[in-house]
């Protein structure tokens, strides 16, 4: 199994592959969100790359499995183009709208601030890709579903996000398409900004003995619940720790529940949004005690960042039965 993090800069876009003799050309393809569409993410010489491009680049024709993780500009924009240019045979997602938005698009964005643009830009394309899916051919999923997912010896875990809490930031959302005005949209979409982080499909891909927890942007206080109740699915030899590795993502007792080898951070390499913050990777350090690779999805970290000089597409994580080994892509 191959999990390449893409260089989407500041946002995050995982591509999963695996033999599998049943799937189209012998690969399973999985995609995990598509980073950012905005021009400037991607701009420059960083080797940052669109999600659509990559795929192109790499020869992927068909994506069996597509994951919204939740409804942020830097996870759902990139995947319009995506999903107008690969055929996709199932999608899984945490956030349902309602039926009567599904489509909507919402306007008044020269009013709102940075972030709240972000955000409507966000909740448009994904009412704009919902709307195009066949319902069957969508999951909204939440809670906890062991093995969901299941060939030969590759499966997948649904570990979140909790339902209840989902529910409320749905609610959140239903106020953003029934704002009346300028102000109660700008106080919506605020709070559901605010909340969404925390809504992150959470899934935990095992394979050949090994697993991999993915969060999206679940952070240390999303994970509280699960670790304090669940303690024995937290187990991960790699984990993609949430938010950007912003100062929020981990904390010694979740870092103590995954206890893994391989630290991923989907961050942007020039420390945008606080993300790559210096005190997470002080506390995993603190905390697991013994020597850990930790990889960026643009290369490696070691005690201070520093880019290699040949801009790079992504870094991929293999694992087989010898074990786990990692290449820049």
């Amino acid at each position: 199994m191959d999990i390449t993090f893409i260089n989407v800069g500041y946002g995050e876009s995982i591509l999963i592959t695996e033999n599998d003799p049943e799937a189209q050309n012998g690969t399973f393809v999985m995609l995990i969100d598509g980073g950012s569409a905005m021009d400037s993410e991607y701009a420059g010489e960083s080797g940052r790359i669109r999600a659509c491009d990559y795929l192109k680049k790499h020869h992927i024709d068909h994506i069996d499995l597509l994951v919204f993780s939740h409804v942020h500009e830097d996870h759902v924009c990139g995947l319009v183009p995506v999903v107008s240019g690969i055929p996709v045979r199932k999608y899984w997602a945490s956030i349902r709208l309602k039926d009567e938005v599904i489509g909507k698009q919402i306007g008044g964005l020269e009013t709102l601030s940075e972030t709240n643009k972000k955000m409507l830009s966000s909740i448009n394309a994904y009412s704009s890709l919902i709307e195009k899916i066949p319902a069957a051919d969508i999951d909204y999923l939440d809670g906890i579903k062991e093995k969901y997912f299941k060939s030969g010896d590759f499966s997948i875990d649904i570990l979140g996000p909790d339902l209840s809490y989902k529910k409320s930031v749905e609610a959140s959302l239903a106020n953003v398409f029934a704002a009346g005005d300028a102000v109660a949209l700008d106080k919506a979409l605020t709070e559901t900004t605010e909340m969404m982080n925390n809504a992150s499909l959470i899934l935990r891909i095992n394979c050949c003995g090994k697993s991999v927890l993915l969060g999206a942007d679940t952070n240390a206080e999303g994970f509280k619940s699960l670790v304090k109740e669940h303690p024995e699915l937290m187990k991960a030899d790699v984990f993609k720790i949430g938010h950007h590795g912003q100062a929020d993502a981990v904390n010694e007792t979740l870092l103590r529940a995954a206890d893994p080898s391989v630290v991923v951070c989907c961050a942007s390499n020039d420390y945008r949004n606080d993300s790559s913050n210096e005190k997470t990777f002080e506390t995993i350090k603190r905390t697991l005690g013994r020597n850990v690779t930790y990889l960026f999805q643009d290369g490696l970290y070691a005690e201070q960042w520093n880019p290699d000089i040949s801009p790079r597409n992504g870094v991929t994580v293999h694992i087989d039965e010898l074990g786990i080994s990692w290449s820049l892509a």
